[in-house]
């Protein structure tokens, strides 16, 4: 019987104690003790005589429990835990990508030391098992590229966007009463979810450390339902990217991004909260795994499948070669990597704009492919209205002065998106 210390009894806590009290699989799982804030509060569905406790020691030091599954969220008091369960020889499985984005090297090293696994497939797209697809069916593949929809919110919001053809606030609303957005989306809709879990994915196909915080992201706040049409009458879907590739001088360009995939990709079908993920490598050519990437029983059933392999002595014990102990990747200048951009500007309703920014993009030698200003209701002289243009292949770097520029005039804020062509 292997025994349980469960740090954390939220949402996903009481869909694992579900699971592990209905799954024939966990016959061999037990629950010993619960870390909780609030330990005379009820817990249903808890094992008779199951310690429930306020003190993160009785799960850490107590040398009859086996494994501690980490579910506090956030990062200081979970690593606080975490840390020390391993230091007491203890395994442990977690769903915490910004724990492990962060702290990821400290704790492998820990996790190394003491000769104890460290279980983290629902971290990432917690329906998909992509972490053990990288580490474990793709580790003789040489992997090229990775690019995935690994936030089910933003994904939601743009499904409905595209489908409904409703506005960006009206889906947010309906996300957030649905319970598919928290009260306060920042942290999906600014992209900052995604790019925790980019650094996760991208360290394990690549082999070594990336620092989320250095992978440049953006989210997809500023989209209206007017980039949503233009994409597609241009035959693209938006979706928002997380994304890495190896360079031609072995660095990685990554970022995380709302970008214009043709509607033939195999990304652009993923549909509502659903996730996916796309591998390139050179000896499979491509990999697609999709399915729910959240939610409670997507989540526990990861989160089983680590305790599992625990207990039945198949988890793998990392070394000096795992990719968070493998040094870190020198991130390559995604400034420099020519690509075409979509852009919605705010300019001045006014004769000679349109020469004004055509001679902008001239001066910066970027080439326009397209220019659309789309018809608006007659407002008063000197407001602002859309003008809508993609360009040739160039430089996010070149491009950038253009916008510079723009936003020296006092223009307003513009909209710019990758477009993607395969």
């Amino acid at each position: 019987m292997t025994t349980i210390g469960l740090a954390g009894a939220g949402t996903i806590g009481s869909g694992l104690i579900r699971l592990l009290n209905t799954s024939p699989a966990a016959r061999s799982l037990r629950i010993k003790a619960v870390l909780v804030r609030d330990a005379a509060r009820p817990r249903p569905g808890l094992p008779v005589g199951t310690l429930v406790t306020a003190r993160s020691q009785d799960l850490t030091d107590d040398p009859g429990i086996d494994v501690v599954v980490e579910l506090l969220g956030g990062v200081d008091e979970a690593f606080r835990v975490v840390s020390r369960a391993l230091a007491q020889g203890k395994a442990v499985v977690t769903a915490n990508k910004n724990l492990l984005a962060e702290r990821g090297p400290e704790l492998f090293a820990l996790a190394a030391k003491h000769r104890v696994p460290l279980g983290f497939e629902a971290s990432v797209c917690a329906g998909i098992p992509i972490i053990r697809t990288l580490q474990e069916a793709l580790r003789a593949d040489r992997i090229t590229a990775l690019e995935g929809i690994v936030n089910g919110t933003t994904n939601y919001l743009l499904t409905r966007m595209s489908e409904e053809r409703a506005s960006y606030q009206d889906c947010l609303a309906d996300a957030q009463r649905l319970g598919f957005a928290e009260p306060d989306p920042d942290y999906d809709v600014s992209g900052k979810d995604a790019v925790c879990k980019a650094g996760i994915l991208a360290t394990l196909a690549f082999g070594a450390y990336v620092d989320f915080r250095k992978i440049p992201t953006s989210g997809i706040d500023t989209l209206e339902l007017e980039d949503v049409r233009q994409a597609e009458a241009m035959g693209y879907r938006i979706k928002l990217l997380a994304a890495a590739r190896r360079s031609a001088d072995d660095q990685l360009d990554a970022e995380v991004a709302a970008v214009l995939l043709p509607l033939e990709h195999p990304l652009a079908s993923i549909r509502m909260e659903y996730n996916g993920v796309l591998v390139d490598s050179e000896g499979l050519v491509r990999t697609l795994l999709s399915g729910k990437g959240a939610g409670p029983a997507p989540t526990a059933v990861s989160i089983l499948a680590d305790l599992l392999d625990i207990a039945e002595g198949r988890a793998r014990i990392p070394g000096a070669e795992h990719p968070f102990l493998a040094g870190a990747f020198d991130l390559g200048n995604r400034q420099s990597t020519p690509s075409r951009y979509y852009l919605r500007l705010a300019v001045p309703d006014r004769s000679g704009t349109l020469a004004q920014v055509a001679g902008l993009f001239a001066r910066h030698d970027i080439s326009l492919a397209s220019v659309l200003q789309p018809e608006v209701p007659d407002t008063a002289g000197g407001s602002l209205v859309p003008l809508i243009l993609t360009t040739h292949s160039t430089s996010r770097g070149r491009l950038d002065l253009v916008l510079a520029a723009l936003a020296a005039e006092g223009w307003g804020r513009s909209v710019v998106l990758r477009i993607q062509e395969n």
